[in-house]
C-alpha cells in the first residue's frame, strides 16, 4: 500500500476488527468461487450405454491387474462439471487380500495405467494407493486404486468424465442432488 492509504479501508467491518486485534495475521480475501457453468454446450448422450462402457472399462482393468475373486460393486451417478451433466462412479472392493498381494496389484496398476495414457501419482505417505487421471470430453476421468492393510481390502473407484444430459435427467440420475 502506498503512503496515506489504510489497508483497513478495503476490508469489511468484520475483517477490519480482526485486523486491528491481530496485526500479526495476514488477511487475504478471495473473490467467491465461480459457479460451475450451467450448460455443457455438448450434445446430450444416453446414460445407459455410457454406464455400461464405464463398468466394462473397470472390469477390464480389474481383470488385468487383480484377476482374482469377485469384488463387491457399488455404482452411482454424481454431479458433473456443469448443471446439465453427471459423472458415473464404479467402485470395486475385494476383502481378504494379503499385504504382499495388495501392494503387488498397486504396482501392476501403475504400469498398466501409464501404458493406457493415464497420469499416475503415488502419494509417498499414508495408505498405499495411486491416483490417476486423464482428460475427457467434459472434465477429467479419475481413478483411485488402493489397499487398506488393516481391513485387508483392495479397492478401486473409477469416476467418469462428465456426461452431458439435460437438467431434469441429471437430477433424476443423482436423486435430486444436482
Amino acid at each position: 500500500m502506498s503512503a496515506g492509504v489504510n489497508a483497513d479501508e478495503f476490508l469489511d467491518p468484520f475483517w477490519s476488527v480482526v485486523r486491528r486485534r491481530h496485526p500479526d495475521l495476514d488477511i487475504v480475501i478471495l473473490p467467491p468461487a465461480r459457479p460451475r457453468p450451467a450448460e455443457s454446450s455438448q450434445p446430450r448422450r444416453a446414460p445407459g450405454p455410457f454406464a455400461r462402457m464405464q463398468m466394462e472399462d473397470m472390469d477390464e482393468l480389474w481383470a488385468t491387474v487383480v484377476d482374482r475373486g469377485l469384488p463387491r460393486r457399488n455404482v452411482q451417478w454424481i454431479p458433473g462439471p456443469t448443471h446439465d451433466s453427471v459423472r458415473h462412479t464404479v467402485t470395486l472392493t475385494l476383502d481378504e487380500v494379503g499385504r504382499v498381494a495388495g501392494i503387488s496389484h498397486l504396482r501392476e496398476a501403475v504400469t498398466v495405467l501409464k501404458n493406457d495414457g493415464w497420469e499416475v501419482f503415488t502419494p509417498p505417505t499414508g495408505m498405499p494407493r495411486l491416483v490417476a487421471d486423464r482428460p475427457g470430453e467434459l472434465g477429467d476421468e479419475s481413478l483411485l486404486f488402493g489397499y487398506a492393510p488393516e481391513q485387508r481390502r483392495l479397492f478401486a473407484r473409477l469416476t467418469s468424465t462428465g456426461l452431458p444430459v439435460d437438467d431434469r435427467q441429471a437430477r433424476a440420475l443423482i436423486g435430486g442432488a444436482a
